[in-house]
């Protein structure tokens, strides 16, 4: 998609996000642990915090097209997804999903993902264009070419990473991945491995006892840090930061960051199970998107998981802190 598509007036914001990214289906989305409607609170967080003032300061994003999806998708694995229920319950981990017509499946939940997956590639391209992003969404980095797992249906991440490429026809190719969601973002580097991608950096600090326990994945990972369950915000932080200072000294000024900033490290997390509190959350946003800053690297945000009801109001409060800073430092250099 070409950002101007998108793009319609100066007083939009590169933040990405459509009222179809929530999910509701007849109550059974909050048998699973993910809060399927934690998007729109985030939006509702910031107009409250004065951040935007409408929604359309945002930008909508169009879904990803079959067309898209096949490039980054076998065709097997995505007839399974679009033909059956049990397929998509499987993936999502909602059995009752299985029991559902397959046409309400299709709209009440691939559709929606795919809207994800459209933000996910509009706002690596907003990144480039205008120095960052944030995807109000997406982050499915347990999906890959031959499956997916985890609530992650799509390859949002590996499919922004060709597109981006495809579109700047050479001048964005080191693109490097950094994925703090909780859990090992396992697609991604399967993607990784079978593209034999050298151009794709990956650091993933993730807890080493929690799913999906992909050895074979691991392969992908340039700096991988595996944590501790229990780990809270002083060795969490201190060891982000040793890893930022490896992947700048091995893969230095990427021409894009695509940041996965899953709150499922926080507290309290059921899937998590660590205690990162929600200071240490920002701290660790706002190390992120220094480290861009330092490295002259714009930078896509992607929301990822977090499966307390906390959630929303720490990436609120997390966003707000960056945008409001960044905000800062326009208005200072213009001075």
């Amino acid at each position: 998609m070409d950002v101007c598509e998108s793009w319609k007036s100066e007083q939009q914001l590169p933040i990405v996000y459509d009222p179809g990214y929530n999910i509701t289906l007849f109550g059974l989305e909050k048998l699973h642990p993910f809060d399927a409607c934690k998007f729109s609170k985030v939006v509702a967080g910031l107009h409250t915090n004065g951040i935007i003032s409408n929604n359309s300061q945002l930008v909508k994003p169009l879904p990803a097209s079959l067309t898209a999806l096949q490039s980054v998708h076998s065709q097997t694995y995505l007839q399974q997804l679009h033909s059956s229920s049990f397929k998509v319950a499987q993936v999502t981990e909602l059995a009752p999903l299985a029991a559902l017509p397959h046409f309400i499946v299709q709209r009440k939940v691939l559709q929606p993902m795919r809207l994800h997956v459209g933000g996910t590639v509009l706002a690596a391209a907003l990144a480039v264009a205008h120095g960052w992003a944030v995807n109000l969404g997406g982050g499915m980095h347990h999906a890959h070419r031959e499956d997916a797992a985890g609530w992650c249906p799509y390859a949002d991440i590996t499919l922004a990473v060709h597109r981006v490429r495809a579109a700047s026809t050479g001048a964005v190719s080191r693109i490097m991945v950094i994925d703090l969601d909780v859990h090992q973002g396992n697609g991604v580097g399967r993607d990784k491995l079978a593209a034999g991608d050298a151009e794709l950096y990956i650091l993933d600090m993730y807890n080493g006892a929690a799913f999906p326990w992909d050895t074979a994945a691991k392969a992908a990972i340039n700096t991988k840090v595996e944590l501790q369950p229990g780990t809270s915000d002083q060795q969490y932080l201190s060891q982000l930061h040793q890893a930022l200072n490896k992947a700048a000294a091995e893969f230095p000024q990427p021409h894009l960051i695509i940041y996965n900033a899953g709150t499922d490290i926080l507290a309290g997390d059921p899937l998590g199970r660590l205690s990162v509190s929600a200071a240490g959350v920002q701290q660790r946003d706002a190390a992120i998107f220094t480290f861009a800053e330092q490295q002259r690297a714009p930078i896509a945000m992607l929301l990822s998981g977090g499966y307390t009801r906390a959630s929303a109001g720490v990436i609120v409060d997390s966003l707000t802190a960056l945008l409001r800073g960044m905000a800062s430092k326009l208005g200072a250099a213009g001075t």
